[in-house]
């Protein structure tokens, strides 16, 4: 089973918003030696806690700074931008490091509908996602002849389609564009089968995609001790509460002013209704559940998404991860 990771560069009480950065590169470098497949960077704008809103820039960070972890976005809200210069921009990262960049891309706006307004370029006003979806594969694959892509690299970056899995619609669109599917689980805890099922019955091959491929993208909580567990599981859990009732934190708490907040009994209700949407537990625990996940989903690999204000204890989770799953660690190869 393959492990990958989607990061967001949150925002921690007391941090900055140059702490956040330096932190998701600090744990892109300790991924890359734990053995992870692939680091996945989001894209919010407009939401002090998400500081992650250019993660192509971020990326040309990361790949100086690795070595064999894959990287990409989880994804490029296309909405947002111009097919064109999204396929300049992963062309530029494909030429400064070959084979190891993913181009995920979504439908979603990544953040409110002003900030949207504010990104979405004039000429690509009235475009349909599915178009910009075609648009970008032909600028990837030098079809436009008016107008090139720029670095004129000999390979494509893989296309991944992020899909929230509340139907076979997405499913039924990567496989027709041979990309790959990534299903947005710690998104939509509801999220079926059916999208991944759609995906598998039609995948029709491409160059960068010949056989059909499936993530599943995961909430993950993980310690060593019961009582570590029970701390950062409370981050997670409250940010999840305020993002659901449309309030999203400025910052993640530190656990001292967490520990004033009480969860009422409807919260903890719905916390148990949402929980599929994630892996909590010690480290056999998450084990089992992950690969419990990716059966029930037919995932090729599992990205795990976390949520925690210490950065020291988001990289002991997946370590402790990294460690049940005998991740091949850079001392081991």
């Amino acid at each position: 089973m393959k492990l990958s990771v989607l990061e967001q560069s949150t925002l921690s009480e007391g941090a900055s918003a140059e702490d956040a950065i330096n932190s998701t590169l600090t744990l892109a470098k300790a991924l890359d030696a734990m053995g992870y497949a692939r680091l996945w960077l989001s894209e919010h704008h407009n939401m002090p806690v998400l500081q992650g809103s250019a993660p192509e820039v971020l990326l040309s960070a990361i790949g100086a700074h690795t070595q064999r972890l894959r990287i990409g976005s989880g994804g490029v809200m296309l909405p947002n931008h111009s097919a064109y210069h999204v396929a300049e921009i992963f062309r530029m990262l494909e030429a400064l490091y070959p084979g190891r960049v993913d181009c995920g891309i979504g439908r979603a706006s990544g953040g409110d509908a002003y900030s949207r307004s504010l990104l979405a370029p004039v000429s690509g006003r009235g475009v349909g996602f599915e178009e910009q979806v075609e648009q970008l594969d032909r600028f990837f694959h030098d079809e436009c002849k008016r107008a090139l892509a720029m670095p004129a690299v000999r390979t494509a970056p893989p296309l991944w389609l992020l899909s929230a899995g509340s139907g076979p619609q997405s499913g039924r669109l990567a496989a027709e564009k041979g990309m790959g599917l990534a299903i947005a689980l710690f998104i939509n805890p509801e999220a079926d089968e059916a999208a991944v099922t759609e995906y598998r019955r039609n995948f029709v091959p491409s160059a960068e995609m010949p056989e059909p491929r499936v993530i599943l993208a995961v909430n993950f909580v993980c310690a060593s001790t019961p009582e570590k567990l029970a701390e950062v599981r409370k981050t997670s859990d409250y940010f999840r509460l305020m993002r659901d009732s449309g309030r999203y934190p400025r910052m993640l708490p530190s656990h001292d002013t967490l520990s004033a907040i009480d969860f009422e009994p409807r919260q903890r209700a719905y916390l148990d209704q949402i929980s599929n949407r994630e892996v909590v537990g010690l480290p056999h625990e998450v084990r089992h559940q992950i690969l419990a996940r990716a059966e029930r989903y037919q995932a090729d690999e599992v990205m795990l998404a976390s949520m925690s204000h210490a950065l020291a204890d988001k990289i002991e989770a997946f370590q402790l991860v990294a460690e049940a799953f005998e991740l091949p660690s850079l001392a081991l190869v």
